[in-house]
């Protein structure tokens, strides 16, 4: 895996998703306008941490970015996006906004400042891409694209707060409501890991495709009523496992649900990665094992990986497939447009 983390802010809007979906979640992403479609996030008290996801030193973050206007409050407040190791921080972003200039970034080690980017516009969409190895004493080293054009890069430098190599987290951490001020969108994660999505892939779209039909093959049981893609097409900003459209259920191994999403509108070509998000539950007290399932438009059926589920609170099981797992190569839209995705009864 190269790419491990993908954060459009379109699946989730609600804290209960979010509160799925992250190791760590509290404030909320106030949901606005996006960069090229859909939604964007504005910060709002917003503390959100992924599970451990990555290895290794290599760090590569993209995201859209939009400053409203120059603001004291969130300047080098430890306000931004983090990488981190455990629970341990090892290096940050910061903003700092002045009125005559703009704001730009400041990269931090604890304390200490390593280096400041250019100053940019105010109330537009930029995208921006840092890169960080993780490496302490004189080992480190990073680079910020703007739009896919170089600001600044530096090596010889210390890193890792924590005082080890390496990280495995990503986080948002904001101190404030600045809902209105600070605004993400478009979001990509990697590690250096395998051969692809192992360094910066561009200014990216994040586009979300929802459950919206029944697959060609459906074995759980709807403790509900209708169809069971009606039990996991929750509308984006809530849960919903009662009544009508509940959930679906097995204790069957080998028993499989696959379902079909909506078409793609924006992205067109190649993509770079799926991320599948599955939420699961024990119905009682218990422990068992699923995986994840693709089934391709030319009927091949993949695995993804496997997940035990040990806990009657709902859960999200996030996997990021940097190619098709049926065919091997880059997805294509076709793929997600008549392709299914879907869970398997391990054990």
């Amino acid at each position: 895996m190269a790419c491990v983390w993908i954060e459009g802010f379109e699946s989730h809007t609600a804290l209960s998703q979010n509160l799925r979906k992250y190791a760590t979640f509290s404030g909320g992403f106030a949901i606005q306008s996006g960069r090229v479609h859909g939604n964007g996030a504005g910060m709002q008290t917003a503390i959100a941490v992924t599970p451990p996801v990555a290895s290794g030193n290599t760090a590569v973050v993209g995201f859209g970015f939009r400053y409203a206007s120059h603001q004291t409050g969130p300047n080098l407040n430890g306000t931004g996006i983090y990488i981190e190791t455990g629970s341990s921080e090892q290096l940050r972003v910061e903003s700092e906004s002045t009125t005559a200039l703009g704001v730009r970034f400041v990269l931090k080690r604890g304390a200490t400042t390593i280096a400041t980017s250019s100053y940019f516009d105010f109330g537009v969409w930029h995208y921006f891409e840092w890169k960080f190895i993780v490496r302490g004493s004189t080992n480190g080293a990073y680079e910020l694209r703007h739009n896919g054009v170089l600001d600044i890069s530096g090596t010889g430098v210390n890193l890792t707060d924590s005082g080890g190599d390496g990280w495995d987290t990503f986080a948002w951490r904001t101190v404030s409501n600045y809902s209105t001020t600070i605004r993400y969108d478009d979001v990509y994660v990697c590690d250096g890991t395998g051969t692809k999505n192992n360094d910066f892939l561009g200014p990216s779209i994040v586009e979300a495709a929802e459950v919206n039909a029944d697959g060609s093959t459906i074995q759980w049981t709807n403790n509900g009523t209708g169809a069971n893609y009606t039990s996991v097409d929750d509308p984006t900003g809530t849960t919903d496992e009662s009544g009508a459209g509940g959930t679906n259920g097995s204790d069957t191994n080998a028993q499989k649900d696959l379902y079909a999403l909506t078409d793609l509108v924006q992205i067109t070509g190649t993509i770079h990665a799926v991320q599948l998000g599955v939420q699961l539950g024990m119905s009682a007290p218990g422990t068992r094992t699923v995986k994840t399932k693709y089934r391709d438009p030319d009927t091949t059926e993949a695995d993804g990986d496997s997940h035990v589920v040990d806990s009657t609170v709902f859960d999200e099981f996030t996997q990021v497939f940097d190619n098709n797992p049926a065919s091997g190569i880059a997805w294509d839209v076709t793929d997600i447009d008549d392709g299914q995705f879907g869970v398997e009864v391990v054990s």
